[in-house]
């Protein structure tokens, strides 16, 4: 009888630390830069972030565009290269959905939209123009639906294992690429594919393990 006393005890005991500690992490995870960008939230669950994945450049950092991180500001059309955080392990900085992708079967192109956008009015394709200049714009604003045309290229055999790949634009023949420099938040835009992979800045990849990260103000996945 007394053992099963002090089962019993250690068992609420331990409940209760465990809804205590749940509590606290929970507490940690406040998206107060988010929501004074952007409130708007479709619902109170977010679907599964599998479907929005992250993208990510050869060297790891992450591939953001408006809201995807705390580097990128609402109003802020172009697309970066920047520190690639975790949900959960910064008390400075959180983790957001990625990007979600839709095919044509017939023409082997993808086109990419911010799902983290949600305030632009649309304007969360990632397209490039005429210009070269890669940024966020709806496909309504485009002078042509090949701006927003993406086709993907394997990488050679030596980098295969790496999960990485060229991503070729329809309307420049040119592949997405991060330009390298000293600023922690790196312009991606595009230039002349090295298929041959010496150009690494080149070569991206899309990750799927992303965990507390917010879909949209104030709720995050677990």
């Amino acid at each position: 009888m007394e053992r099963l006393r002090v089962s019993l005890y250690l068992m609420i005991v331990l409940s209760i630390f465990h809804t205590n500690f749940d509590g606290a992490n929970a507490t940690k995870l406040k998206s107060d830069k988010l929501c004074s960008q952007c409130s708007n939230c479709e619902s109170k669950q977010c679907p599964a972030s599998e479907a929005y994945p992250h993208m990510t450049a050869f060297d790891n950092t992450l591939i953001a565009g408006a809201l995807q991180s705390d580097f990128v500001d609402s109003d802020d059309r172009g697309v970066y290269s920047v520190p690639d955080i975790k949900g959960g392990e910064s008390e400075e900085y959180n983790a957001y959905f990625g990007w979600k992708s839709t095919s044509g079967s017939t023409s082997g192109y993808h086109r990419f939209s911010n799902y983290m956008d949600k305030c632009s009015g649309g304007q969360s394709y990632l397209t490039v123009d005429k210009n070269k200049k890669v940024r966020l714009r709806s496909l309504s604003s485009l002078e042509s639906l090949a701006e927003a045309d993406w086709k993907s290229i394997n990488p050679p055999k030596k980098l295969d294992h790496q999960e990485v790949r060229f991503w070729v634009s329809r309307m420049t023949g040119k592949c997405l690429t991060v330009f390298p420099g000293k600023k922690i938040k790196k312009v991606v835009g595009v230039a002349e594919c090295k298929f041959d992979g010496s150009n690494v800045n080149q070569l991206f990849a899309f990750r799927f393990h992303y965990h507390k990260a917010f879909c949209c103000c104030g709720v995050h996945n677990n």
